[in-house]
């Protein structure tokens, strides 16, 4: 049994990391898209922003934000349950549960912000942050809008 323990707080952004359990590249092609679909239900049904996030082949990572922490935990265990239920019949498609680290400081949500970004370039699957479409990066910092999930905005979130 895992001794990692998730800190779900109030008002505090969360930096969450799933992994496909193996840690096999299963998140590719319309599996993404099953993903990007329960992440857009499950925000609008718990209230919770999606500030940053990037789709890697065997893991993500998003930055998350609610007024209550429990609404963060209830937008993950949705989506996880629901896209282990898509993608894999009889479930088992993710590994245990969701890291989750609570943030407290501007700083540190930009640090865990340019972490999310750059896990594609440390990863070697390409040159530059942009180059990764499955990432917020361009929407971000570039402005583009064809994108395959919207972020929302980061303002008013109090870190």
């Amino acid at each position: 049994m895992s001794r990692w323990h998730n800190w779900y707080l109030d008002g505090c952004a969360h930096f969450c990391t799933t992994t496909v359990a193996g840690w096999e590249a299963r998140l590719v092609g319309d599996a993404k898209s099953v993903v990007y679909e329960e992440w857009e239900g499950a925000r609008q049904a718990y209230a919770v922003r999606v500030l940053a996030f990037v789709v890697m082949p065997a893991h993500s990572h998003l930055l998350l934000w609610a007024q209550r922490g429990a609404s963060v935990r209830t937008f993950l265990q949705h989506t996880l349950a629901n896209t282990s239920r898509r993608l894999q019949r009889g479930g088992g498609f993710w590994k245990e549960r969701p890291r989750v680290l609570g943030i407290w400081s501007r700083r540190v949500l930009e640090i865990r912000r340019d972490y999310i970004h750059d896990n594609p370039v440390r990863g070697e699957l390409v040159q530059r942050p942009e180059d990764w479409l499955d990432s917020s990066f361009r929407e971000l910092e570039l402005g583009a809008t064809d994108v395959p999930f919207r972020c929302d905005s980061g303002e008013g979130i109090g870190v």
